[in-house]
């Protein structure tokens, strides 16, 4: 089994890295345009498999054109930098993405499962198969595990129960404006409490970091889908996936849960959302409608 990653910035990285914890790969693929840290990071997980005992192959990768995936992973691409709205992100985060796609070749896109990891990952995800015609069923973005995973935190150190005791759902945007889900009675204000820390838990790392972006937890939640696909084993899991009637929605993508196997994405799981939830989610995406608006107008997407 081999996995391609694109992009070997500290998330790239460390996906790479978590890749010597997952059962049946057999090479590590990686791409970046600054060849020299990515040589550099590609011996580094390599000599890591030598501490490990593992019998993984870390490849750099010259030409994307020349190399075949069961699986790719995008993280390709720069984070928001002061100044710059959501709007500059995007464009120029989408050009990047454009210059992926017309360097790979066209086997890699008609038969391997896609991971998008890029933000901001809703549009991008969607950007992705509209430039693409990808099944959406093999079109996977990151975030639902993330933002899930985040929340389940936060409930457990709000209200004091343990992370695997914990049903929770957060669909959406993955913004300061997702829907998070959790029913505790007795416990509403805690959990409000850990809904508002989960919508600004990225920021807040940003605000550490000063400047630069979360990268264990986005890695971690890739593996989350990489564990179902490869271990051929059915789940349900949250994630960025292609709408097609879902929820009342075409031709967008959001977070939602989905069941997961070793083919991609089977079913998109529709909850059960009362009037006031429906309104909610409404909400969430209307900043991914203005998103795809803006490209729209800008002749960036058709």
């Amino acid at each position: 089994m081999k996995i391609l990653i694109i992009g070997a910035g500290n998330v790239g990285a460390h996906i790479g890295y978590l890749m010597l914890f997952v059962d049946s790969i057999d090479e590590v693929l990686i791409y970046d345009i600054q060849k020299d840290i990515l040589k550099g990071k590609v011996l580094d997980l390599s000599h890591a498999g030598g501490v490990l005992k593992k019998d993984i192959k870390f490849t750099v990768v010259e030409d994307l054109n020349e190399v075949e995936a069961d699986i790719v992973v995008i993280t390709a691409g720069v984070p928001r930098k002061e100044g710059m709205s959501r709007f500059d992100l995007l464009e120029v985060n989408t050009r990047i993405l454009d210059q992926v796609i017309g360097g790979m070749n066209k086997r890699l896109i008609e038969e391997s499962i896609f991971v998008i990891v890029s933000n901001p990952v809703d549009v991008l995800t969607y950007y992705f198969y509209n430039k693409t015609a990808i099944d959406r069923k093999r079109l996977i973005g990151m975030a639902g595990a993330l933002d899930n995973g985040r929340f389940r935190y936060y409930l457990s150190k709000n209200i004091g129960s343990k992370i695997t005791e914990l049903e929770s759902q957060v669909i959406g945007s993955h913004s300061k404006d997702m829907f998070c889900v959790f029913d505790n009675l007795g416990a509403e204000g805690r959990v409000e409490l850990s809904k508002k820390e989960t919508k600004e838990a990225g920021a807040t790392i940003v605000s550490y970091y000063k400047g630069g972006s979360a990268y264990f937890a986005p890695a971690a939640g890739v593996k989350v889908f990489l564990d179902v696909i490869l271990g051929n084993r059915e789940e349900t899991v949250s994630s960025v996936a292609i709408l097609d009637g879902e929820y009342g929605y075409n031709n967008i993508a959001f977070g939602v849960p989905v069941e997961m196997s070793s083919k991609g994405i089977d079913k998109i799981i529709e909850l059960d959302l009362d009037s006031s939830q429906k309104e909610e989610l409404d909400r969430s995406i209307k900043g991914i409608k203005e998103s795809l608006s803006f490209l729209k107008d800008k002749k960036i997407l058709s």
